[in-house]
Formats: structure tokens, sequence, C-alpha cells
């Protein structure tokens, strides 16, 4: 090849390498962000992943944040404790707590400050002021945890500020000082003072006592514990383990009944407590399912055939009398590891150091005690034990052992709701009648109560209450002899009423928590922001700010009026979920606070004021996060209280006719009883379900039976007339009622047929006496129904041609003699021939003989 051929494929190849490195300078020059960021994130982590740090970031989740929120705040506080809750002289204080990077980019966190100021909060409306605005200014820093850590989305450490015993001097008696927790940010420059992290502040409050505690007029305080079923069809599903799952969660294990009893054992506490709870009900999809044909066995359900388990044994508690506050808090739950942070290193601030996985989980130092330290994931000494995961607990074990705790429960301190907790409430602001309320007040349960208690007491919740509920109230528990029927300790009367305080008085803050209402009872009013408080204390978004903003609120309240003798009630609401730790924390607090005395509800009821007063008839008010909340609506109708007594007119009409279907129709009752409930506020979209269910269970019963249709021809004055019924149902049916009515009077019917008995899948010939007034058709409805009415499949209809013997059969008879008498007359007047003399017999000839 000549060289002149070679020189363009030289050229061609140096122009494309140009072109690429042309190509390739542009894309970095075009895009230097990216890549400088990705470079110095590298550099970053490798200079601090060598570097030596005290306090370590823990990311606890992995958030893929795509776009920055401009309203989030990057570092979220949350506060775990304040120890001691109630500061004095020569007492020290500990503040521990934990921050998280809920942001999109790495937060460099300097460290923790805590101020307050030497004013006190001394109304209640002071301490929601301070709660709710913070414009207050807290000049005196008195404790300080230095973090120095970088915190990686997702991320979360914990933070130890203590206040020495020298930093708190306010100079008061009594007070309740605020505390501003904040998260600064490193300061730009050495010398200058590290500013606040915008929108990382926390507030919360400190109580300050140095006098003795026999200087206070304390306040009677009580609480009142409802134990109760939470909203929800799942309750009563026909579904085997849907309904096992939901029991579980009502009354197992971790669920809101436990938590309250084991948060509130041995205080002065009164649990107010549905029976309801300990009657698990197991209604059927079908009659089917319970009634065995004949010969055989009905199919046990699980839980008949279920042998009962042993009850895991649950993580160990605190004792009801132990100090909750001086109780080392443990890790907050949906955080894998945590680590906390350390002293504050000594010189200039170091590159900050980049989240490493923690090897150890420390508890803090509480009393003086020595922190402990146990193994972590990756602690290599940390023994490996198999996990086996717990057998759970069947229904009725969840019922046995919540019977034996509710058995342990004072007389006292344990009140008897309704069966099912009916929102009497409710039915009375639909005007049902008092007598039909009473019916369901006073149903006794299904089995004796596991202890005994008051069952003069009610609890209704209702959109207002005005003194014309309370009085029809009233009349609702004498009329039904208490709740249960059980004659109370008031002989059946309504000894008292739990009601909101603001529904007393508009005055919620002062005087009596027990009055006398001009109808006779005590009403009990409590106090709807302290119980608003306690109900929202174990919410992961309140944190340990929740016991501080209880004793905040009830020294105030007892500053407005320290002099005067007073009582508060602490109500928790229904719906409310409250962990059991922080309910023994909230007790145990305020044991030891001296402006409050505990009291049991019986004891406020017993020292009411008798002079009588009458009720300001508004509502429950709304207020805060902090306020009591509202009951939700009342699902409740004229027209859906009408089809749920039709549905149990209907089942009851089912189970009349099917034998052996006793008890299973008794369950069915028992749900649709509790329908009324006060529990269906929570979840009032689901409250059909349970009707349409039990409807459906009749329904199978009474369509499966059917007439046939036929034509009958009914040639007498009287007899019988024969009719088919046809049962489609696997099960035998007794006592069916046939109803025959003539469409005219052409046809009367003498008596209406027996009640029928049909075998499974099969019919039955029904016969009954009727007389024929007239000839022509007769179309005959023909129905089927239950002995008490209920109508049974559909209204047939069977034409009967009626043609009476009184006219056709003597106008044949005449015929027949007339034909005979004309045949004789023709016979008899027809001429006969002349008679002819009788011929001689003449032999015959015989053969001629000849002689020989």
């Amino acid at each position: 090849m000549s060289r002149r051929g070679a020189v363009p494929r030289w050229r061609g190849s140096l122009f494309v390498f140009v072109s690429y490195a042309v190509a390739l300078a542009l894309v970095v020059m075009l895009a230097p962000a990216p890549l400088a960021t990705a470079s110095t994130a590298g550099a970053t982590t490798t200079s601090t992943a060598a570097a030596t740090t005290t306090s370590t970031a823990i990311p606890t989740t992995s958030t893929d944040v795509t776009a920055a929120d401009p309203d989030l705040v990057p570092v979220q506080v949350r506060l775990d404790a304040v120890t001691p809750a109630i500061a004095g002289p020569g007492t020290g204080v500990l503040l521990t707590g934990t921050l998280s990077n809920a942001g999109p980019d790495p937060v460099m966190v300097h460290d923790v400050r805590v101020s307050t100021a030497y004013r006190g909060l001394d109304t209640r409306a002071a301490v929601d002021a301070w709660a709710v605005t913070g414009d207050l200014a807290t000049p005196n820093v008195i404790a300080e945890d230095h973090i120095g850590a970088l915190l990686a989305p997702g991320a979360l450490v914990h933070f130890y500020a203590p206040a020495p015993a020298e930093a708190l001097e306010p100079g008061f008696d009594f007070a309740t000082l605020p505390l501003r927790i904040e998260v600064t940010e490193p300061p730009a420059s050495e010398g200058q003072e590290a500013q606040s992290m915008a929108g990382s502040e926390l507030r919360t409050f400190l109580p300050w006592r140095s006098t003795e505690d026999d200087s206070f007029n304390p306040i009677d305080i009580a609480w009142v514990a409802p134990l109760t079923l939470p909203g929800g069809a799942a309750l009563v599903d026909p579904d085997d383990e849907t309904r096992a799952a939901a029991w579980a969660a009502a009354i197992g294990p971790g669920s809101r009944n436990t938590a309250l009893l084991e948060g509130l054992a041995g205080t002065a506490a009164t649990f107010v407590v549905d029976p309801a709870i300990l009657e698990p009900l197991d209604p059927v999809a079908s009659l089917t399912e319970a009634v065995a044909p004949p010969g055989e066995e009905p199919t046990p359900t699980p839980e008949q055939t279920q042998e009962p388990t042993e009850q895991p044994t649950s993580q160990p508690t605190e004792h009801p009398g132990d100090d909750a506050t001086s109780t080392p808090e443990e890790p907050q739950p949906g955080s894998s590891d945590t680590q906390t942070s350390g002293p504050e290193p000594d010189g200039e601030l170091s590159p900050a150091p980049t989240p490493l996985a923690p090897a150890a989980t420390e508890t803090p130092p509480a009393d003086g005690t020595e922190a402990t330290t146990t193994g972590g994931p990756d602690d290599p000494d940390a023994p490996q034990q198999p996990v086996e995961p717990p057998t759970p607990p069947t229904t009725e074990d969840a019922v046995r052992a919540l019977a034996e705790q509710l058995a342990t429960v004072p007389e006292e301190q344990l009140w008897w709701l309704p069966v099912g907790d009916t929102d009497t409430g409710a039915m009375l602001e639909l005007d049902e009648e008092v007598s039909d309320v009473a019916a369901l007040v006073g149903r006794p349960p299904a089995q004796t109560p596991v202890a005994a208690g008051r069952t003069d007491v009610a609890w209704p919740l209702a959109t207002s209450i005005d003194d014309q509920l309370i009085d029809r109230l009233s009349r609702v528990w004498t009329h039904a002899g208490g709740a249960l029927g059980t004659k109370g300790v008031g002989n059946g009367a309504l000894a008292g009423t739990v009601l909101p305080s603001s529904a007393v008085t508009d005055d919620a803050h002062t005087g009596s928590a027990a009055v006398t209402h001009t109808s006779g009872t005590t009403l009990l009013g409590y106090d709807e922001r302290l119980s608003g408080i306690v109900a929202t204390a174990g919410e992961p978004e309140r944190d340990g700010r929740g016991v501080q903003r209880f004793l905040a609120e009830t020294l105030a309240t007892y500053q407005e009026q320290p002099a005067q003798d007073r009582s508060v009630v602490v109500a928790i609401p229904r719906a409310a979920t409250v962990d059991a730790t922080t309910l023994r924390r909230l007790v145990s607090v305020s044991e030891t606070a001296p402006w409050l005395a505990q009291a049991t509800a019986t004891q406020l009821l017993d020292s009411a004021d008798p002079a009588p007063v009458a009720l300001t008839g508004t509502a429950p008010v709304e207020g805060d996060l902090t306020a009591y909340s509202r009951p939700g609506p009342s699902p409740l109708t004229a027209a859906r209280i009408t089809g749920v007594e039709q549905a149990r007119a209907d089942l009851d009409g089912a189970c009349e006719i099917v034998p052996g279907s006793e008890e299973a129709c008794e369950t069915w009752w028992r749900a649709l009883d509790r329908q009324y409930s006060a529990r269906w506020r929570q979840d009032p979209d689901l409250w059909d379900a349970p009707v349409e269910q039990a409807a459906a269970v009749s329904q199978e019963i009474l369509e499966g039976l059917t007439i046939n249709p036929t034509t009958i021809n009914f040639f007498a004055d009287e007899g019988v007339i024969l009719i088919t019924v046809t049962n489609e149902l696997p099960l035998q049916i007794d006592d069916l009622r046939m109803t025959v009515r003539p469409g005219n009077a052409r046809l009367r019917i003498l008596a209406q047929p027996e009640p029928i008995t049909i075998g499974p899948e099969s019919r039955a010939t029904v016969q009954f006496r009727a007389k024929a007034i007239a000839a022509g058709n007769v179309p005959l409805n023909t129905t089927l129904s239950t002995p008490n009415g209920t109508p049974v499949g559909q209204v047939a209809e069977t034409e009967v041609r009626v043609r009476p013997t009184g006219v056709w059969i003597y106008w044949l008879l005449g015929g027949v003699a007339g034909a005979i008498l004309v045949l004789g007359l023709v016979r008899a007047l027809r001429p006969r021939p002349a008679t002819q003399p009788p011929k001689p017999r003449v032999p015959p000839a015989g053969p001629e003989l000849e002689s020989p």
C-alpha cells in the first residue's frame, strides 16, 4: 500500500481521540459541584475515620430523602427524663434525652444547653403560655452536654446534661421554673459563642420546693382508669384467627388494659371495668357450623379444642411502690443502637467524626450508681443465646390473667360498667325510652363478676351534659337496679356520675371535684387538662415532658388557692393508650409531690359538698394537645337502632325453628347488645359490620325454606288440601308455621295447618281442611313463619279450582235418573207381537230296519 493511502487513516484516528478528550473536559468543567462534593466527602471520611472521638452518632434508619422539606427541623430533640422530677436545695438535676437527624443532610451538633429563669409559673395560664409560646427569656444556663458530633441523616445520639446543685438558686419556697433545652451549632470562629440551631428548641418545667412537706395544704387527687374494649368489628368477627388477634390486642400482654392494671397496681386508682372484657364472644358465620345434622356431633371451634398454653414470661417490670423517677432510662423503641456522648475534648475542635456503629449500649448513671454497659451487637464477648419464639397466649389465657388481676383490686376501687359499656349518653340524646336503655344497663353478665365492686356509678359520653341528661340517667339506673341489675350500694339508685369538670362549673381549676346535683346524685368532675396530659404522656412525641407538665399543672393549681381544701380527678380517656412505665412514673412523682395527697374516687364521692348545683350544659372544652380528648361522635341513630332490633327479631325467629342453635344465637344476641356500646365512638365506620353478619346468619335460615307452587282441583263441599314445603338446608327444621289465606270468598279455610317438622334437605306435605262456598278459581296465599311471627321464605300463591259437590253432583244424579226413567217408559210403551199356538213335537226320523 502506498504512503499516500495511510495518511487519511492516521489523521482520522487523531481526530477521534482529540474529540473524545475535548468532550471529557467539557463534562468535568460543566459538573464540578457533584464531583467536588463526592471528593470532599471521601476526604472527610478518610480523615475522620482515623480521628479519635468521644461521641458517635448512630444511624437508626436508612431514610431515602430525595428533596429537602423547607419546614422540616433537621435536629429533633427528645427529653427522656428529668431526675429528680422535683428539685430542691442541695440536689443536682440530670436531664437525659436524644438528638436525631430527620433531615436529608448531615448536621454538625456542638452541644446541648439547658437554661431557666428564676420566675415562677404560678398559674395554669402561665404554665400553658410557656408550653405553647415560650416567650419568657431564660438567661440562667444550668447544664450543658458537649456533643461535638456530625449527625448523619437518620442518626441518633444521647445527651446527658447534669445541673449541679449550686446552679439552682431561685430563692423561692416553691415554684415551677421554666426550662429551655437548645441544640447549638459550632461557633464560626474561636472565641465566639455557639448559636442555637433554628427549630431545635424544647421547653419543659422544673418544680422547685425548699419548704417542709407539712407546710402544704395538699390537694386530694384521685385516679380513674377505664378498662374497656377498643372499637372495631374484629372482636365479633366469625373468623377465628381475626377474632383471636383482636382479643389479644385488647386484653393480652402489652394491651392497653393490661398496661393500665400494671401501671396503677398497688395505688389508690379506681378501675371502671366493662364486664365484656372478660366475656369474649365466639359468633358463627352460619348456624350450619354450630348445629350438627341428626346423628352427628358439631365440629368444635379452635378455641374449644385448644389446650391452655403456658403464658410467656414478660419482661421484668418495676414494682408499683418503686420510685420510677430514679430508674435509668432504657433506649427508646425504634433505635437499633445507642451511643453516649463522652466528656468534652480538650483543645480545639477536631474534625467532625463520621457516624460509626456502636460497640455497646451505655445506661446513664442515676442516683450516684455506677454506669453499666451491656454487650452490643458487635461485642464478641456477649453470649449468643438461641432465640425461641414465645407461644402466643390464647384468648382464654388472657381472660384468666386479667380476671386474676381484677380479683386483687379492693372493692372500693372497682366500679362495674354495664355489660358492653352501653352508650347511655348517645341513647338518651336520641330520646330513647328509659325502659329500653335500662334493659341494656341492667342486663346481667354471662358469668358472675370475678370480684365485688360498685354498680351505682355511671360514666356517660355526650356532646353536651345538662340537668335533663342527669335526671334521665338517674331514672335509668333506678329502673335497671344499677349496672348489671345487681342492686348496688345505693339499692340501684345512681350514686355518682363521672363527667368533665367543665360541665360542672365554668372554672374547672378551683374547688372540689365532687359536688351534689339537684337530682341527688354526686357529680365527679375530672380535670380535662390533667387527664389529657396523662393520656398523651406515653406517646413518642410527648416524651418525658409529660411528667414535668403534670407536676407543673398540679403545683400551679395548688398555688392559685393554697389555703382552700381542694380535690382533682384524673380520668384517663377510654381510647387512650398509656404506657405502663409512664403511668408508674406519673403516680410515683405525684406521691412524692407535697402539694398532692392520694385519694380514692369513692372517698371523694363520700365527701362531696351537699349543696345542690345545676349544670352549665356546655360541651367538653377542646384545647391543645394536652387537653382532654373529646369522644368522637356516636354512630347510633334512630334508623340504626331499628336495624339492630330487626336483626335481633330475625335471629330470634331463625333460632326458634333450628333445634340446637340456642348457644350460637345467644352469642349473636350479646353481640347485638354491644352495638350500643360507647366503644363504637372510636371506630364508627365499621359499626354496620356485626349487624350485617347477624342478619346473614338469620337470612340463611329464613330463605332456605320454600313452598312449591301448584294448581289444586278441589271438587268437594269440604275436604283436605295438600301443599308441599321444601327444606334446602342441611338442618332439621322444627315448629315451622304455615298460614293460608284464600284470595276470595269462594273457599273457606276451616283450620290452619299444624306446626311443621322437615328433615334436612327434604320435603314435607302439609295438609289443612277447607270448605267450598261457590264454584270458581281461588288464589291461595300461603306463607311460612316462625313461632314469633318472623316471615320465612316468600309468599307463595297457589291456584285452587273449586267445584262444590252440592251443585254438579245433583245435576249429574238427576240426569242419570231422568235417562233411566225415559228408557223405562220407552220399553213399556213399545207394542208386542201376537202369540202363536205351540206346534206338536215330531220325533226325528230313525233309520229303516229290514227283517231277515
